[in-house]
């Protein structure tokens, strides 16, 4: 009989523990752990490959062959000496029969001159590999950024969480000094009121809070390769050091799309070509006998050496239609390039303006908050001293909790700055 211990006296699972990351430990994952960075990997690994494949039209292609074949071939009572076999003494019957044949044999083909198509596909699986280590680049950049902000995302709704449950603390507390107060009869009820409508308000907000604080550690999760739901300890990140500007490197992007142009030029001699006669080498060499004691022994040996050429003369028209379709292709890539260009020069234009921007936000909003503060030092005294009433008081502290909350979210802001300046850049986060 299977005994099952109700819900109650069940041992409650163990919580795994929570991983402690900083922003630096979060981008080295990624690197390692990211879905689409192993995907990009694994097209530049492609690539390599397609290298080595292409690079095999150019060389000797060896082929060993082992054949056995029996046969009973009738041509010759097709032939006009059938017609007079019977003049000799001889029956139809007696001139065919079947026969062996073993075959081992070794092959060997050569491309010899191709007008440069087979150097020019090498060259253009190369410059396939790097386009692909590019595309990586790329990728990786907007991976790390991406980690970046939502590494931002979760301190910005932690923060507003903490902001909120202050809130709600500092709400309780009023709440029971307000009653305290009404059993010394130094409070109204309608002071109360004002107290517990303030928590009221609180509750929803935080639970909103809290929500936004899960969403935000799923989506960092997610970014990472880890489980939605896995716990998370990110570390603060504090102000950022003041720093000049720092040097930008190419764009991966840009340099792609110069890439990409570089093979369409390339592809254009192959096309070309193509159009142009060709030269092959193909050799064999082995035995051929009617029996198998016969094999590799004199005078069975065969062997054949043959250098042909190709002349295309008229291919339909395929040869134009590739090189209009080429020509095409590459105007395409130039202008995406050109836009691309243009794309680049004004998002770090922008991001210079932003940076900027964020930074006097910061130090605004970080006097706005000691200003709200020393505010409500003084209402708090002042309500000890029956100088001001509670709603006042309230007022004060939500106004000292709305300037926190925007000091937090200006301090995050220029840390946003910063890392939109450095991927306009082409530059990882840290």
């Amino acid at each position: 009989m299977l005994l099952i211990a109700p819900p109650a006296l069940q041992a409650p699972a163990p919580e795994s523990p929570s991983r402690v990351l900083d922003l630096a430990g979060a981008l080295a994952r990624a690197r390692n752990e990211n879905p689409l960075l192993r995907a990009a990997k694994a097209r530049v690994d492609e690539r390599r490959g397609l290298i080595t494949s292409t690079r095999a039209d150019a060389l000797p292609q060896l082929t060993l062959v082992g054949d056995f074949t029996r046969a009973r071939d009738v041509s010759i009572l097709n032939s006009g000496f059938a017609d007079s076999a019977a003049t000799f003494g001889l029956s139809p019957t007696s001139l065919v029969g079947a026969r062996s044949i073993y075959t081992s044999q070794a092959n060997l083909t050569q491309p010899l001159f191709y007008w440069g198509k087979l150097g020019t596909a090498v060259d253009i699986a190369k410059m396939g590999e790097q386009e692909a280590t590019l595309a990586y680049t790329t990728s990786e950049l907007d991976v790390l950024h991406g980690v970046a902000k939502a590494y931002l995302g979760v301190q910005a709704a932690q923060a507003e969480q903490e902001v909120i449950e202050t809130r709600r603390k500092t709400a309780e507390q009023f709440v029971a000094d307000v009653k305290a107060r009404l059993e010394a009869q130094t409070a109204t009820e309608l002071d109360r009121l004002r107290a517990e409508s303030e928590l009221l308000a609180v509750i929803p907000e935080a639970l909103q809070a809290e929500a936004n604080v899960k969403r935000a550690m799923e989506v960092l999760n997610g970014q990472l390769g880890l489980d939605p739901k896995a716990p998370l300890t990110l570390a603060p990140l504090g102000l950022p050091e003041a720093a000049p500007k720092p040097a930008g490197a190419e764009r991966s992007e840009l340099a792609q799309l110069k890439q990409q142009e570089a093979m369409y030029r390339a592809n254009e001699k192959i096309i070309t070509s193509d159009l142009r006669p060709k030269f092959d080498l193909s050799a064999s060499y082995g035995y051929q006998a009617g029996k198998s004691d016969n094999l590799f022994k004199e005078p069975y040996d065969t062997w054949k050496v043959s250098i042909t050429m190709k002349f295309p003369i008229f291919d339909g028209l395929r040869s134009s239609g590739k090189r209009a379709q080429n020509t095409a292709q590459l105007e395409q890539v130039k202008q995406s390039r050109i836009d691309r260009e243009r794309t680049v020069a004004i998002e770090q234009s922008t991001a210079d303006r932003e940076l900027e921007k964020a930074i006097a936000l910061n130090e605004a909003a970080r006097r706005a908050h000691d200003a709200t503060a020393e505010a409500l030092r003084m209402s708090r005294e002042s309500f000890e001293q029956g100088l001001i009433t509670s709603l006042d008081l309230l007022q004060a502290e939500r106004a000292e909790r709305q300037a926190e909350s925007q000091r937090r979210r200006a301090e995050l802001g220029l840390w946003s700055a910063r890392f939109d300046q450095r991927r306009s850049l082409g530059l990882p986060p840290l």
